[in-house]
């Protein structure tokens, strides 16, 4: 992977330096170069720059090519884990392209935004690159998202996209503008919540076709049972969906479901919002 190549392709002209950490860090020493502005800084395990472990984006403004050229080189490096975007002013994108990092063939376990300025808007596209009914990060175990100007609208999406994800463990919002109604919206998927009817239409096409797999697959099992000595059983397979979860019941008319328990660090302190209503409260 050539960051500085993929810049040229796509008619960049100025691209950051790349500091790399780990065993070529001794030559970084002795050449005089120090971590500072306008730098990208892998960290890796051996000379193969294809084991980055650790990117951090320092002190330089990534714009919507740079998160596009990101993308492009995640599916190489299959062992980057960390990725943190660190910066004074902030790394606001036009097109606020950050879910890109999320896709279900990134490898990131986690991932740092802070002070980026998505506000509601870039809280969907999360919300989205974290769960729908048809996909989901299983990746991503911690994401912080604090310093973001996110609402209580921001809130609600990215409590829509926990629903599904039962693979993020940590999730900073702290010091956004989430008041009473979105710090509710997060609450209501850590305990049991019902299934909407979107949700409940496609947990029966999942049953359906896990069904047809059972079948085919015991179908094979009786036609190597007359080849083989010892044929192996065919299993039930991995919870590919929550929504295929055994402890989902039929209450009231309504498929209730457990709530989120995989997510056990949610960070909302520092609210703006709650600030504000304690300072009028006080000057009344």
């Amino acid at each position: 992977v050539d960051f500085a190549a993929l810049c040229n392709l796509l008619g960049i002209k100025y691209s950051p330096s790349v500091l790399i950490k780990g065993l070529a860090h001794t030559r970084a020493k002795k050449s005089g170069r120090k971590e500072g502005l306008d730098q990208f800084i892998l960290e890796l395990d051996n000379e193969d720059p294809l084991t980055a472990k650790s990117l951090k984006i320092f002190g330089w403004k990534v714009d919507d090519h740079i998160i596009k050229i990101l993308q492009k080189m995640l599916p190489s490096l299959s062992k980057l884990q960390k990725m943190d975007f660190l910066t004074v002013e902030g790394n606001p994108l036009s097109e606020q392209s950050y879910q890109l990092l999320l896709s279900e063939s990134s490898s990131l376990t986690h991932l740092a935004l802070k002070n980026n300025r998505m506000g509601d808007g870039g809280a969907r596209l999360i919300g989205s690159a974290l769960s729908t009914i048809s996909s989901t990060n299983k990746k991503l175990l911690a994401l912080n998202l604090s310093f973001n100007s996110i609402g209580d609208e921001g809130a609600a999406h990215i409590a829509q996209g926990l629903r599904l994800n039962r693979t993020l463990v940590c999730l900073s919002l702290s010091n956004n503008q989430i008041g009473d109604v979105g710090a509710t919206q997060l609450a209501r998927i850590l305990g049991e919540f019902a299934l909407t009817h979107e949700e409940a239409e496609e947990r029966i096409k999942l049953m359906e076709r896990k069904a047809v797999s059972w079948i085919s697959g015991w179908c094979l099992f009786i036609q190597l049972s007359n080849i083989c000595s010892e044929p192996q059983e065919p299993g039930g397979g991995d919870l590919l969906s929550p929504l295929l979860d055994t402890q989902i019941q039929l209450r009231d008319g309504e498929l209730m479901m457990p709530g989120n328990t995989t997510l056990v660090s949610l960070n909302l302190s520092g609210q703006l919002v709650v600030r504000l209503n304690k300072m009028n409260v006080y000057h009344s």
